[in-house]
């Protein structure tokens, strides 16, 4: 069924509409569709705003604690510490990419190529895991991240 997002304006296809439910081409325009800007440009405090804005700052949080984990490597007497950054890095990772599979699904972004996405970005964060990479996870969770609010750059259509 064709439809058109309630953001964007974009067409795409979907399998079927729930009636009396907005439907959105993203999980970004559904995330952007509930920051209504006022009339000065503002955005209100809201709760996707703090759920957005919080998984942001544990994204930071995971390149952080793999660039400490880096720095400390370089000295012996830091590997130790090196290693506990190191999962540290992975843990928030797999942290991250749930919490914006999570967001996703509750916005509505299930299409297949989503699905795709998702499981895409899973493997390499295993991969990450396997290899005990951080910034192989860290790759992953930025390219979920840019998929998951791709909408965001939008512009709201009325």
């Amino acid at each position: 069924m064709k439809v058109v997002c309630e953001h964007c304006a974009l067409p795409f296809t979907v399998a079927r509409v729930a009636p009396g439910r907005p439907v959105f081409c993203c999980s970004g325009c559904a995330l952007a569709s509930r920051f209504p800007v006022g009339g000065n440009g503002h955005f209100p405090v809201n709760a996707a705003l703090v759920a957005a804005l919080g998984v942001g700052f544990v994204c930071f949080n995971q390149i952080l604690f793999w660039l400490l984990a880096v720095l400390l490597a370089r000295t012996p007497a830091g590997l130790v510490n090196a290693d506990r950054f190191t999962w540290a890095s992975l843990g928030v990772g797999i942290a991250v990419w749930g919490a914006l599979g999570i967001f996703q699904s509750r916005a509505g972004a299930r299409r297949g190529l989503d699905t795709v996405v998702l499981l895409g970005t899973a493997l390499v964060i295993a991969c990450g895991v396997l290899t005990l990479s951080p910034v192989i996870a860290v790759a992953g969770n930025a390219v979920f991240a840019v998929w998951a609010l791709r909408g965001l750059a939008r512009k709201r259509v009325r």
